[in-house]
């Protein structure tokens, strides 16, 4: 895996399993050569997401570990943020409060309602009206102007809700929101281990973002240290077989290209 980055996982301090340093030394058995944590923040009050006051800890750890452990592989230091519309002014100024190399802009939240672990609503809508409020916020947190790369984009096929006509206008859109704001696209292999069974993005959605001139980077979603880099063979023959032959990787929250 020589070259390759794992820019999304998650530590005991917000929903992993395991503490950073195990997920560096598994990192390191596997031959990565960059990682990036991104613990979740989130404004609402979640059980799997980091405690405010918790954030000094996060930093303090994470920069204490990427000087210890220069000489074998690069450490970036990277937030999953969710995104609530109308509160911008309050993301901003906490995201600016934190010394990150880069911020994942996720959506996990309609309203009130957590899809991605409540199953509850699902059917209050049409499918095809569920994806259209999903990605009207995709959308808005692209424009917002508070992160680098956009979190699995279309999770919500996350319990395989799938609309019930074709949506290619909607992802066209806001592909195209993503590509003005000059954001970049995350492939999350977690998704192959969710009921769906499929990357996030999907094929379909990837080839769009190449169409687009959308760059990607690569994030397993990790939770657990054996799930870091996982199917990222599958992932990188996906890339190339779309037409990508480079990936992001991000330093003080400025890009660099890195090669397949």
């Amino acid at each position: 895996m020589i070259g390759m980055v794992d820019y999304h996982m998650h530590s005991v301090l917000s929903d992993g399993q395991n503490s950073y340093e195990e997920m560096i030394r598994t990192a390191i058995s596997k031959g990565l050569d960059e990682i990036g944590f991104s613990d979740h923040i989130c404004l609402k009050p979640v059980d799997w997401a980091i405690r405010m006051e918790d954030i000094p800890v996060m930093t303090r750890q994470i920069l204490d570990l990427k000087e210890e452990y220069k000489d074998q592989i690069q450490i970036r230091y990277g937030i999953e943020v969710d995104y609530f519309p109308g509160h911008e002014v309050e993301l901003k100024e906490l995201i600016e409060s934190i010394p990150v190399d880069y911020v994942i802009g996720s959506v996990h939240f309609i309203g009130n309602w957590n899809f991605d672990v409540d199953q509850s609503l699902y059917g209050k809508w049409s499918n095809d009206k569920l994806y259209e409020k999903y990605f009207a916020l995709v959308q808005k947190a692209a424009q917002s102007g508070l992160f680098d790369t956009i979190g699995h984009i279309d999770i919500i096929k996350k319990f395989r809700v799938y609309p019930e006509t074709n949506q290619d206008k909607l992802f066209e859109d806001t592909i195209r929101i993503i590509k003005e704001h000059n954001l970049v696209v995350e492939l999350n292999t977690g998704g192959m281990d969710r009921p769906c069974a499929e990357f996030t993005p999907g094929p379909r959605l990837l080839e769009m973002c190449y169409q687009h001139h959308i760059p990607v980077t690569l994030a397993s979603d990790a939770h657990r240290a054996e799930q870091i880099a996982r199917h990222y063979e599958s992932a990188t023959a996906l890339l190339s077989h779309i037409g990508y032959t480079e990936i992001i990787g991000f330093n003080k929250r400025i890009r660099r290209i890195i090669r397949l």
